[in-house]
């Protein structure tokens, strides 16, 4: 064998450790820490019973403060919005809280356009990297995994650097207050120019939006449906009542409020407006 072979061979077994080291190195940050976010949250912490549980988007996340409710209702509340995800996103986190001992009383589901939507979110399915050696199975959900992804060690954690990279692995060390998931409510500040499009609802029914209405069913719990609020600009929002002939008890909030102060842009409301909002949804879905 030549000089330059043995070489590659030795370059080849060095980088080979180095993966294996950084990929158990970052397996035990991540794996061992507290969590940092709602899917590590669903994951590590041992649950107990939720009266009032809401799943969704950034339209769950940065609008339902649960404390109002806690306080309002004397029940318990847990705001597992999560910005940017699918119905299928939704799904899963429902399935890991169950499978690590959640039960609930009520299930509320936020609906609007990304309805159409029934794949998993890319950043959703990089929030599991860490954890995919667990047992994740869910009816009807797949994560796809490459070659590469399942047998080379680290791989994973490069391809998704913007999520796990070094800076994460800091943070998820050395966190700040910010980074508090178990609040569940993250709300937007200051009020937007109101930029606005128009709805366009191509679709009503997902597939996901089922089967979390099927579990709510079989875990004996009452799901209620709703539409976030956007700002009075929003044009065609009244295409989301179509939502009223398959999702019995709907409410539309998408015009309920005009007064351009309670929004941070269109489509979130901003601290002051969520603070309402909550308070209306307490009177309306008698809480």
């Amino acid at each position: 064998m030549s000089r330059f072979s043995k070489y590659i061979l030795w370059m080849l077994l060095i980088l080979g450790i180095i993966f294996l080291a950084a990929d158990y190195i970052y397996d035990y940050i991540f794996l061992n820490t507290s969590p940092r976010d709602k899917v590590q949250l669903a994951i590590k912490q041992k649950q107990g019973h939720v009266d009032y549980l809401f799943l969704g988007n950034s339209r769950v996340e940065n609008y339902i403060d649960c404390s109002i409710i806690e306080k309002r209702t004397g029940k318990t509340c847990e705001n597992f919005g999560v910005s940017g995800s699918s119905y299928q996103d939704s799904y899963v986190l429902l399935s890991l809280l169950k499978e690590n001992g959640l039960t609930y009383s009520h299930l509320f589901i936020q609906l609007d356009a990304s309805v159409k939507n029934e794949t998993m979110t890319k950043s959703f399915k990089a929030s599991l990297v860490p954890f995919i050696d667990s047992s994740i199975q869910m009816k009807d959900v797949e994560l796809k995994l490459s070659w590469s992804e399942k047998n080379i060690p680290f791989y994973q954690y490069a391809k998704y650097d913007y999520l796990y990279g070094m800076r994460a692995c800091f943070a998820q060390l050395y966190k700040n207050k910010r980074d508090d998931v178990s609040l569940g409510f993250i709300p937007q500040y200051g009020v937007g120019d109101n930029y606005a499009n128009q709805i366009v609802l191509s679709g009503l029914k997902n597939k996901y939006v089922k089967y979390l209405k099927e579990d709510a069913i079989q875990d004996q719990a009452s799901i209620h449906f709703y539409t976030s609020p956007y700002c009075a600009k929003m044009k065609n929002t009244f295409a989301f009542n179509k939502f009223k002939d398959d999702y019995k008890d709907y409410i539309n909030y998408a015009s309920f409020y005009k007064n351009e102060d309670y929004f941070a842009n269109c489509t979130h409301m901003n601290f002051q407006g969520a603070q309402i909002f909550t308070r209306q949804l307490i009177k309306d879905f008698n809480l």
